[in-house]
């Protein structure tokens, strides 16, 4: 395309942005998701208060043998514990009644008694109940004549592999995906909703009879789909930033920092589906002749788009690699939905991930040039709703056929 067709197009999509940046509804929109994106850092830190810990209450001071076993599970399981030596069975049993301790032991018994306040209070209880097995073993170990390098061989026994066998491979990462899909869906829709606004607005208020004086259609619709576009763009990244920051930051084992990249991804998925989907909003609101109709002319559009989102909440996330699931992520109309929670579950081939994007990309080509002929048939039609059939059986009849032609057609419309 010439310099002059792009100087064109660039000036109306800066006409598009500043009146977007200008707009209190959009900051008001890009204020809440940066909001969010921020308390997506502070929120969890604020919440969690630091690392968790347990105090055990205990009858004298805490055996060496079961300390040391504790000390190994909260390394591995990510808590500390804090020990209360208290004088006699009745204060361990105050002292976890009133809630100054999680968990008392007494072990000067016959058989030792682990006490907590109710049932079902989480899973350090039986943390302890493993430890205090596990050092009554060694010392029955070592009163049965075994020596050190002896124990030391049964304590090396392997544990057995464990195997992942759900439908996710992080439960953590496949949220964060689930996550990435509705704001992609909420996004796709205000974006696609603001370009038909825009264009249904020129068109009822005659500006873009005014811009057509010295523009082009396409020039037009491509700088109002790329001024919005950026505009949706911005208010993504608003949240996207700081939310990527922050799980790359955490140290909690609830939110992986593997899942970071699936926030940049979502972000990639999301311009790709505003290409896909920009364009066909823009043609179907330049049918309609007022701002009130914008609703029921972009419904199809807007049917796409539920219906992939459904695809994603519904079928992937119960059977991400069912024959639905993987159809739905490589169809171009429900990729830009659906693959970014399928690609979170941990499971997709990356060559999937990549003929995905392919196809949307070439299938947002092709849409763009079919809504690019819709929009300039329609837009310069006024007085009343146009409708698709009226489009085509025009343009058979060649009363405009190129995109230097509309100024004859627009004389021509009533």
């Amino acid at each position: 395309m010439s310099g002059s067709w792009w100087r064109g197009t660039t000036l109306v999509a800066g006409r598009a942005l500043a009146e977007g940046l200008a707009s209190r509804g959009w900051r008001a929109v890009t204020a809440l998701m940066l909001a969010i994106g921020i308390a997506a850092i502070v929120l969890p830190r604020v919440l969690s208060g630091g690392a968790t810990s347990y105090t055990l209450a205990t009858v004298g001071d805490a055996p060496a043998g079961l300390v040391a076993q504790l000390s190994a599970a909260g390394e591995a399981g990510q808590f500390t514990v804090e020990y209360t030596a208290l004088t006699d069975d009745a204060a361990v049993r105050q002292a976890v009644r009133e809630g100054s301790a999680d968990v008392g032991l007494v072990t000067s018994a016959t058989a030792p008694q682990i006490y907590e306040q109710r049932a079902g209070t989480g899973s350090f209880p039986g943390v302890v109940a493993g430890a205090v097995q596990a050092t009554t073993t060694l010392h029955a170990l070592a009163a049965a004549g075994l020596d050190a390098a002896q124990i030391a061989a049964i304590q090396a026994t392997p544990r057995p592999e464990q195997v992942v066998l759900g439908t996710v491979v992080d439960e953590g990462r496949a949220g964060v995906g689930f996550a990435a899909g509705l704001v992609l869906y909420l996004a796709l829709i205000l974006a696609g909703t603001g370009i038909a606004t825009t264009v249904a607005t020129e068109k009822s208020t005659r500006v873009s009879e005014v811009l057509l004086a010295v523009l082009r259609p396409t020039q037009l619709l491509v700088g109002t789909v790329l001024g919005v576009g950026l505009l949706a763009l911005l208010q993504i990244l608003a949240l996207a930033v700081p939310v990527g920051l922050s799980l790359v930051l955490s140290d909690s084992s609830a939110v992986p920092a593997e899942a970071a990249p699936d926030v940049a991804l979502a972000v990639v998925w999301f311009a790709l589906g505003l290409c896909l989907y920009a364009f066909v909003f823009a043609a179907l609101a330049a049918l309609v002749d007022k701002v009130t109709e914008v609703n029921s002319a972009v419904m199809p559009a807007n049917f796409l788009l539920v219906g992939s989102y459904l695809l994603a909440v519904i079928v992937v996330t119960s059977a991400p690699d069912g024959l639905v699931s993987v159809a739905a992520s490589m169809f171009p109309l429900s990729a830009p939905l659906v693959m970014p929670s399928r690609w979170a579950t941990g499971g997709v081939p990356v060559w999937q991930l990549l003929l995905s994007m392919a196809l949307t990309a070439m299938t947002a080509v092709v849409l763009a040039k079919v809504a690019s002929e819709v929009y300039r048939r329609g837009v310069v039609r006024t007085g009343r709703r146009v409708t698709l059939r009226e489009l085509i059986r025009g343009d058979r009849s060649g009363s405009y056929r190129s995109d230097d032609s509309y100024r004859q057609h627009r004389s021509a419309s009533p």
